[in-house]
């Protein structure tokens, strides 16, 4: 489950560009500089110092953004799933903060539904890695911490030791 909330913060977090904890800021844009990739996010020197980063595939724009904000606000879960998850959303400040562990997981459950079969869990396991490289060309460097490479690891630990509720 916290795996599961850090991933989610790291996406939520990078797809409204909330200050000081996006994965997506000038350092990723060095990053992806000194590497000599993604030549279209590359700095552009300004003058006097400055630097100027484009915008990447995945950033919204203030209209987007109440959108993504208006639907996490309004959502209606059943009674007792999850926490109020529109107590959490904060649009006027551009922050979403305070779900738990398990609001996290039943986001990611509804934004990306996919139920899973042990017999899944090969096919899961190849999966898993075309989606992070998949992901390698849209996201900066800096997104794929420790958190993210677990991802690579769930299959065979499900495999291993089944499914958590049992």
């Amino acid at each position: 489950m916290h795996i599961e909330k850090n991933i989610c913060d790291s996406i939520i977090m990078t797809l409204l560009d909330i200050q000081g904890e996006t994965k997506d800021h000038i350092n990723a844009h060095y990053d992806l500089q000194d590497m000599g990739i993604r030549k279209d996010l590359h700095l552009r020197d300004i003058g006097k110092d400055r630097a100027k980063f484009s915008a990447a595939c995945f950033s919204m724009n203030a209209h987007e953004k109440s959108i993504f904000y208006g639907v996490f606000k309004h959502a209606k879960l059943p009674d007792k799933s999850a926490s109020n998850i529109s107590k959490c959303v904060h649009a006027t400040i551009n922050k979403i903060s305070g779900y738990k562990s398990y609001d996290a997981h039943l986001m990611l459950l509804h934004l990306l539904p996919m139920a899973i079969q042990l017999h899944d869990m090969d096919y899961l396991k190849v999966e898993v890695v075309e989606i992070l490289c998949q992901l390698e060309m849209i996201f900066p460097p800096r997104f794929f911490d420790i958190m993210i490479h677990l991802l690579i690891h769930l299959p065979n630990e499900v495999r291993l030791g089944g499914l958590v509720q049992f």
